[in-house]
């Protein structure tokens, strides 16, 4: 759908759904509910226990089909220096800033003879679950496993630590990117002097989503507004925990 399509279905249900009382919304409003709505379907299609189905990304065809747009590969060979690693083993990476969750990875090691250019498998690892297996020597990375902690930021750049007992010299990964805000107006020019954005954007910017689902994040806006305006109104047509899909 265009940007004009997705303003004008979603005043449709909002008017059919809101009484007088309800305040009209302008196009930055929309695009807030909008941009929300798009991200909270994209948390609940990845995630298996956000949707009444259980289906997460991988389970349906639907779901593949749903996020495929916001797909990325991306090769990392940035390796920085952090002196606060968590273990004499640690490397760090750089990855997108706009990763948002990462679907495979693997890396690349060398010096090892029978390792020499092999990808191993890379496994997210909490800091609890790093406490519990690093004393024992059946579960620390091997030429099977590495191991990725989650870390903030280095040098302005979005850094992984890879645990590994052999020297990784490349990381690669498929990652869901953060989706871009659905904004349906240039905001600079709709709204002179008010400064608004979303994410930093102000450019009309449309859904990147596969249109299969744009009415779902229509009607989920929908239900956004009108909590915001009128929940008790709301709660006695959708569910908010298990909406429709």
């Amino acid at each position: 759908m265009t940007n004009q399509e997705l303003k004008n279905e979603f005043l449709i249900h909002y008017n059919a759904i809101a009484t007088n009382s309800a305040p009209g919304l302008d196009d930055y409003e929309i695009s807030v509910f909008l941009t929300k709505a798009q991200l909270e379907l994209v948390k609940s299609h990845y995630n298996p226990m956000g949707n009444k189905y259980n289906d997460g990304f991988e389970n349906s065809e639907k779901r593949r089909v749903d996020l495929r747009e916001l797909l990325v590969n991306h090769l990392s060979v940035t390796e920085l220096n952090n002196p606060a690693k968590i273990n004499v083993d640690s490397q760090f990476f750089t990855i997108p800033n706009n990763v948002f969750l990462i679907v495979q990875e693997s890396a690349r090691v060398s010096g090892e003879a029978c390792l020499n250019g092999v990808y191993i498998d890379v496994y997210p690892k909490t800091h609890d679950e790093y406490n519990l297996q690093i004393k024992n020597p059946f579960k620390k990375p091997d030429a099977d496993h590495i191991w990725r902690l989650d870390y903030s930021k280095l040098n302005g750049s979005k850094v992984v630590e890879l645990i590994s007992p052999y020297n990784i010299v490349e990381y690669r990964l498929r990652y869901l990117k953060y989706p871009s805000p659905i904004v349906l107006t240039n905001l600079a020019t709709a709204f002179p002097n008010e400064g608004l954005s979303i994410d930093g954007i102000t450019a009309n910017t449309p859904c990147e989503l596969n249109e299969e689902i744009h009415r779902e994040i229509i009607d989920r806006a929908v239900e956004l507004a009108l909590r915001d305006y009128k929940p008790s109104n709301l709660e006695s047509k959708v569910q908010l925990d298990q909406r429709n899909e």
